[in-house]
């Protein structure tokens, strides 16, 4: 709990499952200046990294650079990290809002147009998907995956199927054959995703499961 939402999903995070953890306004600069820096909102395993090589460890690290600095180094989100190390977030906190979509997405090391590297990090995604549908109990019957190229273009691939899926090698299976469909060539690949979405609960699923394995003759 705390003013803010990204310092109030910090928090939530702290005593899990079924902790309460209170971050008033007098305790958020100790609190953020002692915050690894790979926990902040929108840093990734790339940006962590980076910073980390620039001796940028922790927030107290991160504040230190300017924000004309962190925008030299990081582009526009330079501006939005100078702002949450200082704990100023606008972003709205939206309470009991039903999940639409369960994904993850993660930076290629270097851009590639290898198969056996995407497929490889593709495998690493799905089994992230399917840990976090498991965490919140959810099916899922839209596949989509996000292509990100070298040159920043964007493109998703979808499917959807009637019956819902949760496991890890079903969405990594769907996810390399929508690789393929996506035909890229010679492109390569910096970033790839996968989400799934459409859910429904266990028992609606085994009423249509069952309602497509009822013949009448």
């Amino acid at each position: 709990v705390s003013v803010n939402k990204f310092v109030a999903k910090v928090a939530s995070d702290m005593n899990k499952p079924d902790g309460l953890t209170f971050i008033g306004p007098s305790k958020i600069k100790a609190f953020m200046e002692k915050l690894p820096v790979e926990k902040f909102f929108g840093v990734g395993k790339v940006t962590a990294a980076k910073m980390k090589a620039m001796q940028i460890n922790n927030g107290a690290d991160l504040k230190n650079l300017t924000e004309a600095q962190l925008i030299a180094q990081f582009g526009k989100s330079g501006k939005f990290y100078y702002k949450i190390v200082r704990g100023n977030d606008d972003r709205p906190v939206r309470a009991n809002r039903e999940t639409k979509s369960v994904g993850a997405e993660d930076t290629l090391s270097e851009d590639t147009n290898e198969d056996a590297v995407m497929h490889d990090l593709l495998r690493q995604i799905s089994e992230t998907v399917a840990k976090r549908l498991e965490k919140h109990q959810l099916k899922g019957k839209t596949v989509t995956l996000k292509i990100k190229f070298e040159d920043f273009k964007l493109i998703t691939r979808s499917r959807s199927f009637p019956v819902s899926m949760y496991q890890a090698e079903a969405i990594y299976n769907e996810a390399i054959k929508l690789l393929n469909e996506a035909n890229i060539g010679f492109a390569k690949v910096r970033l790839l995703g996968i989400t799934l979405s459409r859910f429904y609960d266990d028992v609606a699923d085994e009423k249509l499961e069952n309602n497509q394995l009822e013949f009448d003759f």
